[in-house]
């Protein structure tokens, strides 16, 4: 009886962490009320506050705990001493997998990017890449390695060209007519795409 209780626990809990999800990328964090997420869990209020205290608590749980590991894997590939171009391809695979994993990230980010940019930016406060990989830009190109280019343009480029298919999925599949099968196919595909673009652009000539 225990261990069917701890089973039903964790079912819900995790029903209430996707539902969670769910509201929150909708609505975004301050429109986002907890009957919101109870009635989209399938609960009622008591229960949600049972097994979560406040709305603040579930959003530090569900979202916070996603751009941690957004971050983690972000400070993981840039600051490391790996060559630019290897970790231009690491960086895309495993964001790729990544969002895969937690497809509501990308619409949050860009919702709250603009709602409430403040709580983005202090949950990936502990962010280390910036400063390592700008040094990285500039050596290369003073060395007549790269193209020269700001680092916005360098995050926008490769961030962009990674999370635009997963905020684009349910139209492009729409418009285009592919299955779920072949918008998996895609991604796949998308890393090896995405940095043959983003190298060729940057190297001057191809790196060995």
């Amino acid at each position: 009886m225990a261990e069917q209780h701890t089973i039903e626990v964790q079912s819900t809990e995790e029903r209430i962490k996707e539902a969670a999800a769910r509201v929150f990328v909708k609505k975004g964090y301050a429109a986002t009320k907890t009957r919101d997420i109870a009635d989209e869990a399938g609960i009622n209020i008591a229960s949600l506050h049972y097994y979560y205290r406040s709305k603040d608590k579930l959003f530090q749980i569900v979202i916070g705990e996603a751009l941690k590991k957004f971050s983690k894997v972000l400070d993981e590939t840039f600051n490391s001493d790996r060559p630019l171009d290897v970790k231009i391809k690491t960086f895309v695979s495993k964001f790729i997998d990544f969002f895969k994993d937690n497809p509501f990230v990308p619409l949050f980010i860009l919702s709250e990017s603009q709602n409430n940019p403040e709580k983005v930016e202090q949950m990936l406060a502990d962010q280390k890449t910036v400063d390592k990989l700008k040094e990285q830009l500039d050596g290369l190109a003073d060395k007549g390695v790269i193209r020269r280019m700001h680092i916005a343009h360098f995050m926008m480029n490769v961030v962009g060209m990674t999370v635009f298919p997963f905020v684009s999925k349910p139209l492009m599949m729409r418009k285009l007519k592919l299955s779920p099968e072949e918008y998996k196919e895609l991604l796949e595909e998308r890393k090896k795409i995405v940095p043959d673009i983003l190298i060729r652009y940057l190297y001057l000539e191809p790196p060995g």
